[in-house]
């Protein structure tokens, strides 16, 4: 890999999507920013998508990421109205990254604790520790979300060939 190589992982969600933004090169990873999308209940559903699509955006354009990293949709049985969400997320999300055309890349939740944590079974503390050591923080970082955006962000370095500097 020649120069830096600038992550976006999101964490896609309706209420509350998690981002976080590193930075690798030859020295290592570093955090940049971090934080929540989050949407206003009492808004309709449409406009929480076009809230979700303009706050991407604008990290976009002031983050300038080489690529976006997000989590793929998973179904759940028990629960298909929070996958359904989920996907229109998603898809705020994605139309924000074609129109800025930054490359998208996407993982299972499972391929992001392999990456991080040697295990696809691997636990949320499990791949919360991996995230605060890797990235130097003295603490996980909060909320969950923004543990899971870095997450996604650290598992495309690693797929990156960065891995190796990573650990």
């Amino acid at each position: 890999m020649s120069g830096a190589l600038r992550v976006l992982g999101i964490d896609p969600s309706v209420r509350s999507t998690g981002y976080g933004v590193i930075e690798c090169n030859g020295a290592g990873v570093r955090l940049v920013e971090a934080g929540v999308i989050a949407t206003n209940g009492r808004q309709t559903f449409s406009e929480r998508l076009g809230d979700i699509n303009n706050s991407v955006a604008d990290i976009i354009r002031a983050m300038r990421p080489d690529v976006i990293a997000i989590e793929q949709v998973f179904a759940r049985a028990v629960n298909p109205k929070t996958t359904i969400m989920m996907a229109h997320a998603r898809g705020a999300l994605l139309a924000a990254a074609a129109l800025a055309h930054v490359e998208v890349v996407e993982f299972s939740a499972t391929g992001v604790k392999r990456a991080l944590a040697g295990s696809g079974a691997a636990s949320k503390e499990q791949v919360g520790r991996m995230v605060a050591q890797l990235l130097h923080l003295s603490r996980v970082p909060r909320p969950a979300d923004v543990t899971d955006a870095l997450a996604i962000a650290l598992a495309c370095a690693n797929r990156r060939g960065v891995g190796r500097r990573l650990r």
